[in-house]
């Protein structure tokens, strides 16, 4: 029925089915038995096996690794690494510091006022008054002028420091430095003492204002 053009011919070729029916016309020719074609395995010729698309199966994606906590190796800590994470911590330490600092000079700014402030309504309360002021003013006696504030302070509970001897004179119109007033006590041994309270005037250093004092009233 294959055999010649007829309708079924085409038919077959508007359907795109050539390729099928020669399989078909095949097959028939190699069975001359004419057993049912449903006994008969399928066979493709090379033709068809060639022109039939390859089965695509669709590939699994590969899975990616993952890097887990527990793979990774520990970091060790480099002193960059240790300075950068101490950083924050110096930075917050570094205002505390700054604050103490500044109550701490706050503190002994305070004191030292207060002392000079006693110092002078002890100098005013003083019956030698006029020849105390005249002595270290007019004397530049670095050793003096360290012992008249001491001298003042024997009846106080009171310490007496070089910035409170300088501030003292500075309330007195008397420009004397610190360091000189600290220096003066330290070359000239014997006139004071260290105490618990700081530094104290002896009875040398007594006799030596008192002297001085005489002179001025001379």
């Amino acid at each position: 029925m294959f055999s010649g053009p007829s309708w079924l011919d085409s038919l077959i070729k508007r359907s795109g089915l050539t390729e099928l029916a020669g399989e078909l016309k095949a097959r028939l020719w190699r069975d001359p038995k004419g057993e049912p074609l449903d006994s008969i395995p399928p066979v493709r010729s090379e033709h068809s096996q060639s022109s039939a698309p390859e089965s695509i199966m669709p590939k699994k994606p590969e899975a990616k690794s993952k890097k887990t906590s527990a793979t990774r190796s520990p970091r060790a800590k480099t002193p960059a690494r240790a300075a950068k994470k101490a950083a924050p911590a110096a930075r917050k330490a570094a205002p505390k510091r700054a604050a103490k600092s500044s109550q701490g000079r706050g503190a002994g700014k305070a004191a030292t006022t207060e002392a000079v402030t006693r110092l002078v309504e002890a100098l005013r309360a003083h019956p030698n008054q006029k020849s105390l002021i005249s002595a270290g003013q007019q004397q530049k006696d670095q050793l003096l002028r360290s012992l008249i504030p001491l001298y003042l302070a024997r009846s106080l509970d009171l310490e007496v420091t070089s910035g409170t001897t300088s501030r003292f004179w500075e309330e007195l119109g008397v420009s004397y430095a610190a360091p000189n007033a600290a220096k003066a006590l330290r070359t000239h041994t014997g006139y004071a003492q260290e105490t618990k309270k700081g530094k104290a005037i002896t009875s040398k250093g007594i006799k030596y204002v008192e002297q001085a004092v005489a002179q001025a009233r001379a």
